[in-house]
C-alpha cells in the first residue's frame, strides 16, 4: 500500500482523469487476460487529499523512509545483523537474492561474446546496492525493482549517450522505477509513459511526488498530435493505448519495454513494434527484456481454452531489421526467477 499527500490543484487534475472517458471507455481489445486481472487488483480511495493505493503486477512502488513499512523492514535488517544472519537477501536453493546477482554481474570481469552485453566500466552507474543507495536521491527506499531497473541503466548507459538522450519512451512503465532514474540521473528533457489507465494510476503520483515540480501532460489533457514543441514543454507525458497515433514520427531517442510485450496479445505486440518504428529517429534505440515464453494470463482461474493458448514467444516478436546490438539471455534474471528472459537492444535503420 502506498500514500500520497495531493496538492489541490494535481488532485483536481487527477480526478479529472479518473472519471474521464478515456479512463473509462477503453478499446474491447486493449487488454490480456493477463491484465485483465491485475487491472482489477489495482485500488485507489481518495479521502482528504490522500490518495491511497494498492495493487499486485505493476505496483513496486518503494517503502517511504519515514513509513511503518520502512521502519519494520530495516529493524528485521538489524536484528538480521545483531544475530549474524545475511543482511542482503537469502538466496533459496535455485536463485540468488537481488543484491547479490547485481553486486556478482557489475563486478565480473568477462569478455562478452558476439551481441551480449559489453559494460562499460567508466559508465557504470551503481556497482552494489550501496552504490545504489547512495545515489538515488529519494525519500524512499531502494527495494528489488529499483535495483532491477539500475541493472537495465548501466546497459543503457554502457551503449547509448543517456545525456543527450531527450525524448524517450516507455511502454509499460508500470509505476515508474525506470523512468524515474532516467530522469533523476540524466534529465531527460521529455519520457513519455504508454500504459493501460488503471496502471497509470500508480505511476502519475509516484512521479510527481518524486519529481515536485515537474511539469506533466496526463491524457484526458491532450487533444493535439504530440510534436517536438510538445515534447519541449513537459517533463513527463501520460498516454494510454489508444493514443499512441498522436505521437509525431520520426521524433523519439529511445523506446524501452520490460516485461510487458510478454504479457499482451500478439496483435497487440505487432502493433507496439510496428508504432516504434515509426516514431523512432534514426539511428535511435529500442531497448526490450521479456520472458523467453509466456502465456498472457493470470488470475485464480483459467480460461477454458487455455490448452490451446499459444505462448508469446520472444523470438517469434516481429521485429524489424535494425542493427542488434544486445541479444541474448538476461543474466540476471536468470539468476533471480525461474523464467528465463531474453535481453534485445537495437539501433534503428531507415
Amino acid at each position: 500500500m502506498a500514500l500520497f499527500k495531493l496538492t489541490e490543484d494535481f488532485e483536481d487534475r487527477f480526478k479529472k482523469f479518473l472519471s474521464s472517458d478515456l479512463f473509462h471507455n477503453q478499446p474491447s481489445n486493449s487488454k490480456s487476460d493477463y491484465w485483465s486481472y491485475h487491472t482489477d487488483e489495482i485500488k485507489y480511495t481518495i479521502k482528504n487529499s490522500i490518495l491511497t493505493l494498492e495493487g499486485k503486477s505493476g505496483n513496486y512502488i518503494p517503502d517511504k523512509k519515514n513509513s511503518y513499512q520502512f521502519f519494520s523492514r530495516s529493524i528485521k535488517i538489524l536484528i538480521k545483523r545483531i544475530i549474524g544472519l545475511d543482511t542482503e537477501g537469502p538466496d533459496t536453493a535455485s536463485f540468488m537474492s537481488f543484491k547479490k546477482a547485481f553486486k556478482k554481474i557489475m563486478n565480473e570481469n568477462i569478455i562478452a561474446g558476439y551481441q551480449q552485453v559489453q559494460f562499460d566500466k567508466k559508465k557504470i552507474l551503481a556497482r552494489n546496492f550501496s552504490d545504489c543507495k547512495k545515489i538515488f536521491g529519494f525519500n524512499y527506499a531502494v527495494n528489488e525493482h529499483m535495483i532491477r531497473s539500475y541493472y537495465y541503466i548501466n546497459i543503457l548507459n554502457s551503449y547509448i549517450d543517456l545525456p543527450k538522450t531527450k525524448f524517450i519512451i516507455e511502454i509499460g512503465a508500470g509505476n515508474g522505477n525506470l523512468i524515474s532514474l532516467l530522469k533523476n540521473h540524466f534529465n531527460s528533457k521529455c519520457i513519455i509513459d504508454v500504459d493501460l489507465p488503471e496502471t497509470l494510476i500508480l505511476t502519475i503520483p509516484f512521479l510527481k511526488d518524486l519529481f515536485p515540480n515537474a511539469n506533466i501532460l496526463l491524457p484526458n489533457e491532450i487533444n493535439n498530435k504530440i510534436t517536438k514543441d510538445t515534447l519541449l514543454k513537459y517533463d513527463f507525458i501520460f498516454l494510454t493505448p489508444a493514443q499512441t497515433k498522436l505521437i509525431e514520427e520520426n521524433l523519439i531517442d529511445l523506446v524501452i519495454n520490460t516485461t510487458s510485450f510478454c504479457e499482451m496479445q500478439k496483435s497487440q505486440i505487432a502493433e507496439y513494434i510496428d508504432f516504434i518504428q515509426k516514431v523512432c529517429k534514426k539511428d535511435s534505440f529500442f531497448f526490450t527484456t521479456n520472458t523467453v515464453e509466456k502465456i498472457p494470463f493470470d488470475g485464480e482461474k483459467q480460461p477454458d481454452n487455455y490448452k490451446n493458448m499459444k505462448p508469446n514467444r520472444f523470438f517469434e516478436y516481429p521485429f524489424f531489421d535494425n542493427e542488434i546490438l544486445i541479444y541474448q539471455i538476461c543474466r540476471f534474471t536468470n539468476f533471480v526467477q525461474l523464467s528465463p528472459a531474453y535481453l534485445r537492444l537495437e539501433k534503428i535503420k531507415k
